[in-house]
């Protein structure tokens, strides 16, 4: 068993330090200030800690508004995954995504897939 899997928060913490030195960050956080949840608060995937690398429901310290810092109030712990997707990405930035996909391309997929004559496109499947 690692520090990673025996001490999670500290593991989060030790890293969301190393980030905030890094980038010159405020960093005020303790262990009373982060409380890992059982699920990703975003996608509901299990939160845990394993022996190895990141996976994606890995935990982690995300900032919701990242030039504040590692401050109390300013994280949240979401999964691996979660905060991969919105690393580069403004809160309106990934809205916008989610609008045009909702407006432009979901429409697309609710219409039959079919080939010329009518049928499924060979490889295509519709279970």
């Amino acid at each position: 068993m690692t520090n990673r899997t025996r001490c999670p928060v500290k593991n989060l913490l030790r890293w969301a330090k190393r980030r905030a030195d890094k980038y010159d960050l405020p960093f005020t956080l303790t262990e009373d200030d982060i409380e890992i949840p059982s699920h990703c608060p975003v996608f509901g995937i299990p939160l845990y800690s394993g022996d190895g690398a990141s996976c994606n429901n890995s935990p982690t310290i995300d900032r919701i508004v990242p030039y504040i810092g590692y401050v109390p109030g300013n994280v949240i712990v979401i999964s691996s995954k979660a905060n991969r997707i919105k690393t580069n990405a403004s809160w309106m930035e990934l809205k916008m995504i989610v609008d045009f996909y909702e407006e432009h391309i979901a429409q697309s997929w609710m219409q039959p897939i079919t080939n010329n004559n009518g049928g499924v496109p060979n490889g295509v499947s519709i279970n």
